[in-house]
């Protein structure tokens, strides 16, 4: 797909990280026991959001498994506003099976649209996938719930090193009840 120096820009950056969360489509099963839908239901905010292999992004020759905190380091704090407005979005799933956002404060103020979600989506719970659904598709996710955190993960493949060789990556969104 898009090399690092795509990364070069804020508002790339956010993209591209939003993309991967948004379209991981998910092949593998966690092995944990599928979560209720009453689990799911609730207003959560986004409190981790992880790649496994770790990833160098700012090409610092640190790897790291962190996206949050990748984005907090970019330079001249240009990813500040970006992770304010991806942790402080509410995102409500109902029992209706409608998913709808309320962005925080600074989305105002972030390069681009930061919802993780797109308002006025659906959701649907099937054994420990969850299908959410917008404007732009349909896109399938691993679901576990621990306590009060859901985790969505999913595989994607991507050239982070720009080697032209994409690589196998597991990308996970953790969101905490609000």
């Amino acid at each position: 797909m898009t090399t690092f120096p795509f990364f070069r820009s804020g508002s790339s950056l956010l993209l591209i990280v939003l993309l991967v969360w948004l379209a991981s489509c998910s092949k593998s099963s966690t092995g944990d026991p599928a979560p209720a839908t009453s689990a799911v239901v609730g207003t959560w905010v986004v409190t981790g959001y992880t790649i496994d292999p770790g990833v160098d992004l700012l090409q610092t020759g640190k790897k790291s498994n962190d996206l949050l905190a990748a984005l907090r380091d970019l330079p001249n704090n240009l990813g500040a506003d970006i992770v304010a407005c991806l942790t402080t979005t509410k995102i409500t799933f109902a029992a209706s099976g409608k998913v709808t956002s309320v962005p925080g404060p600074k989305c105002s103020t972030a390069a681009i649209d930061t919802n993780p979600v797109e308002d006025n989506a659906s959701w649907k719970l099937d054994g420990s996938k969850l299908t959410i659904t917008d404007s732009s598709g349909s896109q399938t996710y691993d679901v576990a719930t621990v306590g009060n955190t859901l985790q969505l993960s999913g595989q994607e493949q991507e050239d982070y090193d720009g080697d032209g060789k994409p690589e196998n990556y597991r990308v996970t969104l953790v969101l905490s009840k609000a």
